[in-house]
């Protein structure tokens, strides 16, 4: 009977063993098959979204199969995972993860084919209302890239109005009434733009003596704003600014309000909250002739503030005004303004704008929907569908108004739908990085690395072409670089930004969470379509210091999070903390994390090893974040293709050689100060493509020569004489794909050898930026200097010879500074057609110069001038006065008679600054600043600052 019994045990051990086996033998075959229905699901889902579905069924399949298109693309991460980790596990570790692989793949087929079942149940009102939809994707040729919806080109049909604001806020008998002026209405009414173009008014600027403009929006922190309207005011003071208690910010503000005759824009307050938490920093009355001019949308904020303001309240444009932008906008490329306009295009244009009630905002968005539709069958369709989104809404109510932003989403390419969504990430009014949007896309997929052969370029490309094309559709505000014209960051308008949060959460695309919450389940309200209670696969946090308050790793509705933004609502000197449970249970919880972003949080000294268990990151960044150490689990992450480590700078950060390891990695942004206690060799990194902060006091030169990838290099140089001729050898010879290079560079050229090897460092043709310290016994003529240098500085480079007569013939010099004793000679000269591209330039600490000339022609371009610390400079050039580009001047620690020439009132050289925005005539005292550094932080600071200063021994330390 025992015999018995065991046998049967045996033998129904063996069958599970063998069926077992079996089924993890054909998990391999199982991915396979979902790797082809990812495949069909990817197309369904494009063909639906272009077909546009109208009824919630349908709706709510596609919103199921997306839910499953996710969980597949899990399921295949982690069988790629697990395949390349086979040879660090053991084979029952590796089975066990296949097992699991296997059961959650059958799970999600199961998935697919109970929605197949229901789909083919209800075809009449499924498959066949998708194929029959009205497609809205075709492709239509782009609009020029003049980005013309920038605030002040929208401009029409309010100019006697801006005219009467600038007359009451120059009035001088406002001065006992008013002090406060409102401009007041709903949203998308213009209320910034009358602001802008009222500040910016030459008779508002001859007028007043400083100006200062704070974005207040509805997440304000009253330091802030403060300590921003007071740098403006004072630039001069930034650092003591940053240093001060919050009673000498306001002291101070009140103050100088008190001296100067000053305007500050208060722009988009939304709470009188805010003007209670910094009233004390305005005077009221007659206590001085300063003014504030505010924007709002709520009109007891304006009377709250100052019951006697001036309020002012922009009117809508009328029918013949809306029309007018309209066809400015719709026809872009149009200059004439007797053009014959189809008749019908008209018709349907005046009716359609009239739905946007005259609110200009509105209008510019339907405008940029209806330039890429320029047939009149495209219009007779936008305005059906019109019709159709704005039925039942009002255009006094924002709802209006986001029907009509969100026309343009609807009307996006499938692939840039995602890239706008995630737009959403990031909190109200924040400059976004072009550079960081297009890297955040390549983490989650949305541009693939793979069919663009993984390369920089081609993810850059791709990247700004998306985002431009968001532009030319008016859905994204862009600012341009001005050396190269590209785009350098972009940001959404308040109501764009609401139109982008509400498709997102109907997506299920992104969940933002921010105190606003505090009051608020975790999860969306019972009420919410069934949509809104699948699982959350991307989050967007603001925190305070209460962590617990927003963010819970124990909801399981966040276990399958894919991109994770943390932002803090305080970013004050210390920065937020960020807790160590909750570090330690996000790492452990949200391990399909593809995105992770901890900018200026303040963590341990040493950061956990936690962090090793986001095997699937992508992208990581720390950002003027606080930790000393990065432990070495860091090397887990084979997938990170981004990590920026520019981590506060007083950090100095030590990194562990497990950094080796990540082999993936692309993109590396290095800390700007460091503590290694050994040379880290990054040779490893064969598809590093940009490389930045490298320091060859920390890092072995030699190891770029294997980057053969490299794009991009940022470094610093300290080097020997033929280590500087070895590594420059290299760059100039040996490194095709290197495309633009940024240098700081100490080395003191003396010798004929050493200006040889200067001229064959100012040669490379990759070189865009480049900061010499140390002397130089000359500068080499002009034909040596790269073709691509847009910014140089020099500091102590001691020469003789008047360097304006070299630098003024690179023709693509952007920026300029000559720093403390670069040039000891006396006399200087800027001749006519010198600097032809020139938009900054410093002159800073030239003891010895007396005479400065800039001759008819020369520095066409110049923007902003700086003059600081030449004692013996005697007065501004006279050629001054022809530079008509030049909006600010800044005159830093200059002597009493060069100050008192540049006075309004009876000063010899004023006529020659008088348009211009003259910062300072300042003089700044001899102050000694006092700082205790422990012994690893005063040689960290040393051996980053200025590395030829520190001993041999301390850099073995």
């Amino acid at each position: 009977m025992y015999d018995s019994s065991l046998f049967g045990l045996l033998q129904m051990l063996y069958e599970t063993l063998k069926n077992e086996a079996k089924f993890l033998s054909n998990v391999g075959n199982q991915t396979q098959d979902i790797r082809e229905e990812i495949n069909r699901i990817q197309c369904f889902l494009q063909d639906a979204d272009a077909k546009k579905p109208e009824y919630e069924t349908v709706r709510n399949w596609i919103a199921d199969i997306r839910e499953v298109a996710y969980d597949v693309e899990n399921i295949l991460e982690k069988y790629t995972h697990e395949i390349t980790s086979r040879k660090d596990r053991s084979i029952w570790k590796e089975n066990i993860a296949l097992h699991n692989i296997g059961m959650e793949t059958k799970d999600v087929m199961s998935r697919i084919d109970n929605i197949k079942r229901c789909m083919r149940t209800y075809v009449d009102i499924g498959i066949r209302a998708i194929c029959q939809g009205e497609s809205s994707s075709e492709k239509t040729q782009w609009l020029t890239r003049s980005y013309s919806h920038l605030v002040d080109e929208d401009f029409v049909g309010l100019e006697e109005e801006v005219n009467k604001l600038v007359e009451e806020l120059i009035s001088e008998e406002n001065d006992e009434f008013h002090g406060v002026f409102a401009i007041c209405g709903m949203g998308g009414i213009g209320k910034t733009t009358l602001a802008r173009k009222a500040y910016r008014h030459s008779d508002v600027q001859s007028h007043f003596q400083a100006f200062a403009w704070a974005s207040i929006s509805k997440q304000w922190q009253a330091r802030d704003v403060l300590q921003g309207i007071l740098t403006k005011l004072e630039p001069k003071n930034r650092k003591q600014i940053n240093m001060m208690m919050d009673e000498e910010l306001v002291k101070e503000l009140y103050k100088i309000q008190q001296s100067k005759k000053c305007l500050i824009v208060l722009d988009d307050i939304w709470s009188t909250n805010f003007w209670n938490s910094v009233k004390h920093a305005f005077p009221k009355g007659k206590e001085c002739s300063s003014k504030i001019l505010l924007t709002t949308r709520k009109k007891d904020v304006c009377t709250h503030i100052d019951p006697t303001c001036f309020l002012f309240e922009p009117r809508c444009l009328d029918a013949e005004e809306s029309w007018k932008l309209l066809h400015k906008k719709a026809f872009p490329r149009v200059n004439t303004p007797d053009l014959k306009i189809d008749l019908e295009l008209e018709r349907l244009g005046k009716e359609m704008v009239s739905e946007c009630g005259g609110l200009p905002l509105a209008i510019i968005v339907l405008a940029g929907l209806l330039a890429r539709r320029p047939k009149v069958d495209e219009w007779r369709r936008t305005s059906q569908n019109l019709n159709l989104h704005m039925s039942g809404e009002s255009f006094e109510q924002d709802g209006g108004i986001h029907g009509v932003l969100a026309l343009s989403y609807y009307d996006l390419p499938y692939p840039l739908k995602p890239c706008f969504l995630y737009l959403g990430n990031f909190p109200e009014d924040q400059k976004i990085s072009a550079r960081k949007l297009y890297q955040l896309w390549a983490a989650e997929g949305i541009i693939s690395l793979e069919d663009n052969q993984g390369e920089e370029t081609a993810m850059m490309e791709v990247g700004e072409c998306y985002l431009h094309e968001l532009a030319q559709r008016y859905m994204v505000q862009v600012e341009l670089e001005e050396t190269t014209g590209r785009i350098k960051s972009c940001r959404l308008h308040d109501l764009m930004r609401d139109t982008c949060l509400s498709k997102a959460k109907e997506e299920n695309f992104l969940k933002t969470i921010s105190p606003q919450h505090l009051n608020q389940s975790m999860r969306y309200s019972s009420s919410a379509k069934a949509i809104s209670a699948r699982t959350v696969r991307r989050v967007s946090i603001t925190v305070d210091n209460d962590f617990q308050n927003y963010f819970s790793t124990d909801d399981k509705s966040f276990q399958h999070v894919r991109s994770a933004l943390f932002f803090p609502r305080q970013t004050g000197h210390e920065g937020t903390a960020f807790p160590l449970p909750i570090f330690q249970s996000l790492c452990n919880n949200l391990t399909m994390l593809r995105f992770l972003h901890l900018e200026k949080f303040s963590f341990e000294e040493n950061l956990h090893k936690a962090i090793g268990n986001l095997v699937h990151l992508r992208y990581l960044s720390f950002r003027y974040s606080r930790f000393q150490k990065l432990p070495s689990s860091v090397g887990n992450l084979k997938y990170l293709q981004t990590l920026d480590l520019r981590v506060n700078f007083f950090s100095y950060l030590t990194l562990p050689n497990t950094i080796q390891k990540l082999q993936n990695l692309r993109n590396l942004y290095l800390p700007p100060s460091h503590q290694n206690t050994y040379k880290l060799d990054l040779s490893p990194l064969r598809q590093l493509e940009m490389l930045k902060n490298f320091d060859t006091q920390v890092y072995p030169f030699r190891g770029l020569f294997k980057l053969t990838k490299l794009q991009k290099l940022a470094a610093v140089l300290s080097l020997e004489l033929d280590e500087m001729e070895e590594i420059i050898d290299h760059l100039t010879l040996k490194t095709g794909r290197l495309r633009e290079t940024s240098f700081r560079i100490y080395y003191r050229f003396h010798s004929e050898k050493d200006f040889n090897l200067l001229k064959r460092l100012l040669g490379c043709h990759h070189l865009h930026k480049l900061d010499l310290i140390g002397y130089i016994s000359k500068l080499p003529e002009h034909h040596f200097f790269s073709q691509s240098l847009t910014k140089l500085t020099l500091r102590g480079s001691g020469l003789e010879e008047d360097p304006m007569l070299i630098l003024q013939k690179l023709p693509k010099l952007f920026t300029l500074s000559l720093r403390g004793n670069t040039f000891i000679g006396k006399e200087m000269c800027c001749s006519t057609q010198g600097f032809p591209l020139l938009k900054t330039l410093k002159l800073q600490g030239l003891p010895n110069l007396e005479s400065w000339r800039v001759e008819t022609g020369a520095l066409p371009n110049l923007i902003h001038l700086e003059i600081e610390d030449c004692k013996k400079l005697e007065k501004v050039p006279d050629g001054l006065k022809y530079l008509t580009k030049i909006q600010e001047i800044t005159i830093i620690d200059m002597p009493d008679t060069f100050q008192n020439r540049l006075q309004e009132v009876q000063g010899e050289d004023f006529y020659k600054v008088q348009f211009r925005k003259l910062f300072g005539t300042y003089k700044f005292p001899k102050i000694k600043s006092r700082m205790l550094l422990s012994g690893h932080m005063f040689g960290g600071l040393m051996q980053t600052i200025c590395p030829s200063t520190v001993p041999k021994e301390w850099k073995r330390l």
